[in-house]
């Protein structure tokens, strides 16, 4: 009986186990086969969110958009997404299963078209009709929204205006009131309009030709004839497009790394491209406000205002397919209600959809604000983003002008200054200057006529008396030290350069020593320029101003090029010495040590309106450098016009060699350095 029992009890064990087994198999088969799965959610973001900090660099930030749904409804390798607002449904271009999907809110296939689609790659729609690029059948092809039916096929244009050897390969459209606009593979000539009815209209949204140097020197120096013969470069063809409400073109080059989006205007001009350009950017999608939403190749997003300003950078590229929010290969964006984001990854088929965060509804009301120009009344707003991010840059520009509607003028300079808008801080600036001129204008009339005065009567009394006998014989004993020589000479090489250059080189002029108390003045207004200079004028500041960097690369190339000039000078009959040419150059520029530092505090005086005035006193102080450093060289060799610039050429060519030479020596210490650390680091292992 016993036996019997325990037989019995085995038997029931492996019932209940294959039972289990079964069941979980027929579960899992279950959920692969059924509704699309929801995956969670909110809170878990697993990308950093990034924005735009000082100078340009990215700054972390606060989460703009978390992940609320992820939707697997069996697409395979789809290209393209669009939503429509008035049905709550988006429309997939499926292209691995050669058919356009019609999905609801929750993801789930609502209807599937595949009559006469081969490769569709792109879909748009309007009110009664859905448009879908086929990059295959080479056609757009309309349906119904209703019946689904096959309504009209559109081939290639037949207008000689088109051009009989213009590729029309559809990988993109989009409709609107003024026609059907087709992204074609390989059109160099921009986006292809056509009407309503098919006809075609014309290209739009061209990109440039990229200029290089040997398009630049093939223009130069090549005939006609021949510049006719030459292959030209062919501008990169547009690869995506989107609509603002208001009707404008937005169009992708991806590749492009100066400007990847473009905002064209009516007449096809670009009027924006985003601050922050992200060159694999491959589609986008526009808010009501005109927000840009990009997606990259990487799997990144990224939210540019109206502006071109980046908002948010988030996202990144994962080797891992279920790693809910990060797109591997993201193909269409489409916005939905209230700017949440869904997101259509090509790799792998899903729509994920992305939620916006508190601080990021918060940004864009404070930006719908600033878009109406209601910079007071969304005062409130960007001091509360401040609050919770105080490198959110774009916060201090509407402060400013927030600051500039009130009249205060002072603290908006010093806002626009935090928000690296040197054209709003060039107005405020104006405000400030002109306030400060009226308040003192009557104290700045009578210290000049106070120095007027002071001159006329000095020299009166110097003319009429004995007084100033004394001094003036001080003077003349100052002017006799070695130090006072030095610096006189420099007026001297300002009125004749030859006699300066001829009393170098026989001796009679200044020594190396006093050669070398220029160049260091020389360095000492490298490192005043970024301090000094008026901030509308200075490409640096505190936060990216080194030292050590500018005495480096503010010194070692004028000493290169000093070293090649000899070496060359040396092997064409020059008759310079290392010793004249070191202390000629030094004299030479004498233009910039006189004026350099006085053009630097003019420009704290200047606005933009008075630009002119900076560029006309630093354009004459260098171009008299480069005359004085010509006939230098001219006269400490002994060369005719035409050698001295033979000799320059030559030196450029030395000095380049001297800067590849340098390199490849750290290169190789820096190679060698490493290896002998990894040899030291083995050795101590071992041991």
């Amino acid at each position: 009986m016993g036996e019997t029992v325990s037989k019995f009890t085995s038997k029931n064990r492996k019932m209940a186990w294959l039972t289990i087994a079964l069941f979980t198999l027929a579960l899992a088969g279950g959920a692969l086969k059924g509704s699309p799965t929801t995956t969670v959610t909110a809170g878990s973001a697993p990308y950093g969110t990034y924005t735009t900090g000082p100078n340009g660099s990215l700054v972390a930030t606060q989460t703009a958009y978390e992940v609320s749904d992820f939707y697997r409804p069996g697409l395979n390798a789809p290209e393209d997404l669009a939503y429509d607002a008035s049905t709550h449904q988006f429309i997939v271009a499926d292209t691995g299963n050669a058919r356009v999907c019609v999905l609801d809110s929750s993801g789930t296939i609502l209807e599937s078209i595949d009559n006469g689609l081969s490769a569709p790659y792109g879909v748009s729609y309007d009110q009664s009709s859905y448009y879908v690029a086929d990059r295959a059948l080479g056609q757009i092809l309309t349906f119904d929204k209703v019946s689904l039916a096959l309504t009209k096929t559109i081939g290639k244009p037949s207008s000689p205006l088109f051009g009989k050897s213009s590729p029309f390969v559809p990988l993109k459209v989009n409709v609107n009131s003024k026609g059907i606009f087709v992204v074609s593979e390989g059109t160099t000539k921009g986006i292809i309009q056509l009407d309503l009815d098919g006809n075609f209209v014309g290209y739009v949204g061209a990109n440039a030709t990229p200029k290089s140097f040997q398009s630049w020197f093939q223009n130069l120096f090549f005939s006609p004839d021949q510049r006719a013969s030459l292959l030209k470069a062919a501008p990169p063809s547009p690869s995506n497009l989107a609509f603002s409400e208001s009707g404008l073109l937005y169009t992708v080059t991806t590749g492009d790394g100066s400007a990847a989006v473009k905002k064209l205007n009516t007449l096809g001009n670009i009027i924006m491209s985003p601050s922050y350009s992200l060159p694999k950017t491959v589609a986008i999608a526009l808010d009501a406000e005109d927000n840009v939403f990009a997606a990259t190749s990487e799997g990144q997003i990224a939210i540019y205002d109206g502006s071109g300003n980046l908002l948010f950078l988030f996202g990144e590229r994962s080797d891992y397919a279920e790693r809910i929010g990060n797109m591997q290969s993201p193909k269409a964006l489409a916005l939905l209600e209230g700017d949440v984001v869904a997101g259509l990854d090509g790799a792998t088929g899903a729509l994920v959809i992305y939620q916006p965060t508190d601080f990021v509804k918060l940004v864009f009301q404070a930006i719908s604000y600033f878009n109406e120009g209601l910079y007071v009344e969304g005062e409130a707003l960007w001091r509360e983003i401040l609050s919770l991010n105080s490198s959110f840059i774009l916060s201090y520009r509407a402060l400013a002008a927030a600051d500039m509607k009130k009249g205060n003028y002072a603290e908006a300079l010093r806002e626009y200054e935090l928000a690296q808008d040197r054209n709003g801080y060039s107005d405020a600036y104006w405000e400030v200057r002109n306030a400060w001129i009226q308040s003192n204008i009557g104290y700045v009339v009578f210290g000049l006529l106070l120095i007027v005065l002071l001159i006329w009567v000095g020299g009166l009394v110097y003319r009429r008396t004995a007084w100033l006998d004394k001094p003036s014989l001080a003077l003349a004993k100052v002017k006799q030290w070695k130090v006072s020589k030095s610096l006189l000479f420099q007026g001297e090489f300002l009125r004749s350069p030859s006699d300066a250059v001829y009393k170098i080189k026989t001796g009679k002029g200044p020594s190396w020593l006093g050669a070398t108390g220029l160049y260091v003045w020389y360095i000492v207004l490298q490192i005043l320029n970024p301090l000094l200079t008026g901030y509308l004028f200075n490409s640096g500041n505190l936060y990216n101003t080194d030292a050590f960097q500018i005495v480096l690369f503010s010194t070692l190339p004028l000493f290169l090029w000093i070293l090649a000039n000899y070496f060359v000078a040396a092997v064409t009959d020059g008759e310079g010495k290392l010793k004249d040419i070191y202390v000629g150059t030094a004299y030479a520029l004498t233009p910039y040590l006189l004026f350099a530092l006085p053009i630097m505090i003019i420009s704290r005086w200047l606005t933009f309106n008075e630009s002119f005035v900076y560029w006309l006193l630093e354009g004459l102080m260098f171009g008299y450098c480069v005359i004085l450093l010509f006939r230098n060289f001219s006269e400490v060799h002994d060369y005719s016009f035409w050698k001295t610039v033979k000799n320059l050429l030559l030196t450029l060519v030395a000095f380049v060699a001297f800067i590849l030479a340098c390199y490849a020596i750290y290169m190789i210490a820096a190679q060698l350095f490493t290896y002998l650390g990894e040899v030291i680091r083995e050795v101590g292992q071992n041991v």
